[in-house]
């Protein structure tokens, strides 16, 4: 039962507590665990993660519950009651807010796992574990205010896993882990503030996994591993200062089979630096300065199966550079890593035992044929992103590469398939040539390739494809050909390819017509939207009768002949925004699985009798945007309609009698935005309907018995009409309603509405000036009222205990008071923005709500008693927008949030300079924050640089300001970000909307993003679709060119002008100048995953 707005967990369970064995009830608004849970004897697991639980009483617990998880509720300290659970094993309290942590003397003898990450603990104590030792496999303490940790910090503990990575340790005792120097095998120090290797690590005999990235260690003694050497399997030293490998720290770990030493300082590796390393499989390397790599670097690493340089800056590779490891070796990773063009084959050709090779982002202009030749088990190889502009034919081979996978060779500059490179590959499944110039697809370009599944061409500039382009493909899903330049569609180019269920698009074309050709049965997508399609003759699909879905919007189809859909496996048929203006009686026959059907937005005035009588399985209907007036009784005869939209036409009456034929079908109802003047109890003969949007019409007065036929009727929406009704009559039958919109309806009282079971009620735009209790006595189960924008001159004074969202923004609300918010004890969310005429604020008036999590606020300088941090500290909230009144943000938000805090947005017109410390005291873990529509010009150095030390990642959203300069400073202060990389600000940037030039100042964001959708978003493993829809997203990044004549946007991954004027004065070493020899831009990165709207 996650995420169902669950308050209580209280009622009759049944025979269901003697039964039930797993339980899920994260993301709800639960406050407590009730006492008949302890009678669930069969309970053994029990999900509560995101709920406001404070508290876990004695005597509410599962008996014999093995696995608790009560991740990111309110919990101030270590549930003392979960002692009693004898059979508990695994145990989850992450993200909770714990001070300190006391264990308690647990009855059970064995814990797998105690979570207790994301918390605020800054001393442990076991103290009450003194007679007994309590045996915990796994204790994760990461993300905690641990600074230091003391002699005995886990005395009478057995542990084998430890994690304390992102603590600021500075200081570790060298007897902090007394007692388990014969037990712990894994530690994680990561993100700490660690000047060196602790000495009690040294003590750990029995240590096999060993974390110490992102310290300042800046040399490590060589006896430190000396004690667990031999055990040592693991090890991460990564982004810390180290200036060379650290050979005598690791000579006695010949065990050692992963070892991390990137994002340092590493400038060369001697001959011998890896003797030691005799069965070492993984090294990373990457991002450190390396130029030049010797004669046998890694000699001694004869098992090495995995290395990592990218993020280098190679000049010089020895021919036998990787002598010694020729066998072995696997995978080799070499993402901008080179400051020169030249491919170094010589170098490579020794490694024939290659699986995978990453050579994007390189700057490579020419390859050999035979520069792959020696890679005969080769099944991974990308090159995308260097400056190719032509590959010699037969690069691969069937007899050389019979093993080979993926191909990556996207964003060059090629104008051609290699002749025979493509030819009887037996196990490629993957070939991605996005974002070249390839203008024409010659016959024979890819085929006899029997594994192939998906091949990308998208974003080239193809304007013809010759017959049997493609052939004996007989796997293949997926032909991705949209963003090109083609005006014929000739199917015949692949009418001899594709597995049973094939995928093609050629969407964003120019494409006008389609030659059929021969016989395609296993075509089952095709899109064709967004071309110049403005007429389909009827034959046109004849040569593809098992389509399942076709995608025809945003062309300029005027009529549909009869004939043209005979497609009888069709389920979805999109046919939005062109110019149809009438439909023929026959226009749909023959599509008698035809389920979605969307002919929204276009320019039909009307429909025929019996439009879709033959679409007998058709359940969503789409008419929107349309001139419909009015609709033939019988026009949805035969068939099954259960989603109806009618928006945004020409309706004058509800087209009651169009209604009867699906009025056991039909369950959601859109007749918004018409010009609908009247109800009776006629108008709806549907009496399964659940949701009614009569929205925007011109609706006055409304008969008490407007819905009586609409008794299961959850939601309406009767907003943007000015209502007169007896309110009370009229919703009398509608006694389930659970959601109900009257904004903007001219409304001056809070109606009476006897809706026992309402759980939205939105009264925004209206005339109400009070909110009398009596008006709510019979909305006790309401969770959200929306007020926006209305007369109140005070906050309601109505008691709703269970309600979990209020907005009055936009209200002429004079006082906060201490009391204001008392009515609303459960209140999650609250919107206080644009409150104008606010005189007063008290400093407390928040402090009653307790389980508040989503805020909307403003600044009032000019109030009495107003001061933002003292209203804000305390409450646990996640997300967080402040619309900024004053100048300056300063210090107004400094130690106001908890670790929880998710997202900030900062806004305001009146906002022209941030302070650099205004976000210094902001910890946690993955944060959004944003400041947008300001007046900001500038931001200042060193601004966000706290964050992305104080932070597991970052996210920043700079968009529509008046930021005229961006320096890395801003994220780097003093630091080179490109020594650093842009895992800083892992979740990307935004700068949009903001006057910015594509000059030399901003020349790194534009190698910024290149090495973001690499290096933090991992886009040479993503999945063709992912990565495609990474790089559109990227490519919304534009910058503004302007000369005396004119001014356009640049487009950075389309851009291919040298500029090479910016290399000596914005960048500062080789390896990135060449890569700026392109118009440098302006970043607009905007997150998929990671940024939610």
């Amino acid at each position: 039962m996650h995420s169902n707005h669950l308050t209580s967990l209280d009622g009759d369970w049944g025979h269901s507590k003697d039964a039930l064995t797993n339980a899920f009830f994260g993301d709800n608004s639960i406050i407590e665990i009730p006492k008949i849970f302890n009678t669930f004897e069969s309970l053994v697991w029990l999900n509560l993660d995101n709920n406001n639980i404070e508290e876990i009483s004695e005597d509410t617990l599962p008996p014999n519950i093995h696995t608790l998880s009560l991740n990111s509720n309110l919990l101030k300290s270590f549930p003392s009651t979960l002692k009693f659970l004898k059979q508990l094993t695994w145990l989850y309290l992450r993200g909770n807010d714990f001070k300190n942590l006391e264990l308690p003397d647990f009855q059970t003898s064995d814990l797998e796992l105690v979570d207790v990450s994301e918390n605020c603990i800054e001393w442990i104590r076991t103290s009450s574990l003194s007679n007994r030792t309590l045996k915990i496999k796994e204790f994760n303490l990461d993300s905690n205010k641990l600074t230091l940790l003391p002699a005995g910090i886990f005395d009478h503990l057995e542990i084998k896993r430890i994690h304390l990575s992102s603590n600021s340790i500075k200081n570790v005792d060298d007897d902090a882990f007394r007692g388990l120097e014969d037990m712990l095998e894994y530690l994680n120090l990561e993100n700490n503030d660690l000047p060196s290797v602790p000495g009690a690590v040294s003590r750990l005999r029995k240590l096999s996994y060993l974390y110490l990235a992102n310290n300042d260690i800046r040399n490590i003694s060589g006896d430190i591993f000396h004690e667990f050497g031999e055990n040592l399997r693991a090890l991460s030293l990564a982004t810390n200062s180290l200036d060379a490998v650290p050979v005598a720290a690791l000579s006695r770990c010949q065990r050692l089979l992963h070892l991390n030493l990137g994002y340092n300082k590493i400038s060369y590796i001697q001959s011998g630096d890896f003797e030691w390393a005799e069965d070492l499989e993984i090294l990373l390397l990457r991002n450190n300065i390396l130029t030049k790599l010797k004669d046998e670097t890694f000699k001694g690493a004869k098992k090495l199966k995995e290395l990592s340089l990218s993020f280098n800056h190679l000049t010089e590779l020895s021919d036998d550079c990787f002598i010694g490891i020729e066998e072995s070796l696997d995978i080799l990773e070499l993402s901008f890593a080179f400051a020169t063009d030249i491919f170094p084959q010589r170098a490579l050709r020794p490694l024939s035992n290659l699986l995978w090779l990453v050579l994007d982002n390189n700057n490579f202009q020419t390859i050999e044929a035979t520069a792959f030749y020696s890679f005969q088990r080769l099944r991974y190889i990308n090159l995308e992103s260097n400056r190719l502009h032509y590959l010699p034919e037969r690069i691969f081979l069937s007899s050389v590469h019979p093993e080979l996978r993926d191909v990556k060779l996207g964003y060059n500059f090629l104008e051609a398939i290699p002749e025979f490179s493509f030819h009887n590959l037996t196990e490629l499944r993957s070939l991605d040539l996005t974002g070249n110039r390839i203008k024409i697809l010659n016959s024979d370009s890819i085929m006899d390739c029997p594994e192939l599944v998906t091949i990308s061409l998208a974003y080239n500039r193809i304007t013809k494809m010759e017959r049997n382009a493609f052939y004996g493909l007989p796997n293949l899903r997926f032909l991705h050909l949209e963003f090109n330049k083609l005006t014929t569609l000739d199917l015949d180019a692949i009418s001899e390819i594709g597995g049973p269920d094939f995928a093609l698009n050629v969407s964003y074309n120019a494409i006008s017509i389609i030659n059929s050709g021969g016989l395609m049965n296993n075509l089952t997508r095709l899109d064709l939207s967004f071309n110049n399609i403005s007429h389909l003759p009827a034959d046109t699909f004849y040569g593809t009768p098992d389509l399942k879905i076709l995608d025809l919007q945003s062309n300029f189809i005027v009529v549909l002949e009869p004939g043209t859909f005979t497609l009888r496996h069709l389920e979805t048929l999109n046919i939005r925004n062109n110019k149809i203006e009438g439909l023929r009686k026959q226009s749909f026959h023959g599509l008698e699985l035809l389920q979605q059907l969307d002919l929204s937005e276009n320019q039909i005035a009307q429909l025929l009798t019996e439009q879709f009588r033959n679409l007998k399985n058709l359940r969503i209907l789409n008419l929107s945007g349309n001139k419909i007036r009015s609709l033939p009784r019988d026009v949805f005869e035969g068939t099954k309609l259960e989603i109806l939209d009618l928006s945004n036409n020409k309706f004058t009456v509800v087209p009651s009698p169009s209604f009867l034929e699906v009025g056991y079908t039909l369950r959601d109802l859109n007749l918004a935005d018409n010009f609908v003047d009247h109800l009776d109890s006629t108008a709806f003969p549907t009496s399964q309907l659940v949701s009614l949007n009569l929205a925007h019409n011109r609706l006055t007065i409304l008969p008490d018995n407007s819905f009586v036929s609409l008794g299961k009727l959850l939601s309406l929406n009767v907003s943007q009409n000015v209502l007169q009704a007896n309110f009370k009559e009229l919703f009398h039958y509608l006694p389930g309603l659970r959601q109900l919109y009257l904004a903007n309806c001219g409304l001056k009282d809070i109606p009476l509405l006897p809706l026992m079971n309402l759980n939205v009620l939105d009264l925004s735009f209206n005339y109400i000036d009070s909110t009398p209790d009596k008006q709510f006595q019979y909305l006790k189960d309401l969770k959200i009222l929306l007020l926006v924008n209305d007369s109140l001159t005070s906050m309601p004074n109505v008691k709703l205990n269970l309600l979990r969202e209020l907005d009055v923004s936009g209200n002429p609300i004079e006082v906060l008071m201490k009391e204001s918010f008392l009515g609303y004890p459960r209140l999650e969310k609250l919107n206080l923005r644009n409150l104008n005429k606010t005189k007063s604020v008290d400093k407390d008036c928040l402090r009653v709500l307790k389980y508040l999590k989503h805020l909307r606020i403003q600044t009032w300088p000019e109030a009495d008693g107003f001061h933002l941090r003292p209203l804000l500290t305390g409450l646990p909230l996640r997300t967080v927008e402040i619309q900024v009144t004053e100048h300056l943000l300063k210090h107004q938000i400094q130690n106001a949030f908890t670790k929880q805090l998710r997202e900030l947005t900062i806004s305001g017109n009146d906002l022209e300079s941030i302070s650099s410390e205004a976000f210094s005291t902001i910890e946690g873990g993955e944060l959004i924050l944003r400041i947008r529509d300001t007046r900001v010009r500038r931001l200042q150095s060193d601004m966000f640089l706290s964050l992305t030390k104080r932070l597991s990642q970052l996210t920043l959203d700079l968009r529509n300001n008046h930021i005229n300069e961006l320096s890395p400073s801003v994220i780097y202060g003093n630091l080179s970000w490109e020594s650093v990389g842009t895992n800083m600000v892992a979740g990307g940037l935004q700068v949009s909307g903001n006057p910015l030039e594509c000059d030399c100042e901003i020349a790194w964001l534009s190698l910024w993003l290149r090495r973001w959708l690499r290096e933090s978003r991992q886009i040479h493993t993503a999945s063709q679709s992912d990565a495609r829809q990474l790089r559109t997203i990227a490519g919304r990044a534009v910058c503004t060119e302007t000369t005396p004549s004119y001014s356009s946007d640049k487009v950075l991954l389309t851009l291919g002008t040298p500029h090479t004027a910016c290399q000596a004065s914005a960048l500062s070493s080789g390896n990135y100048e060449r890569l700026a020899t392109t118009w440098l831009a302006i970043v607009d990165i905007i997150l998929l995953t990671i940024v939610a709207y």
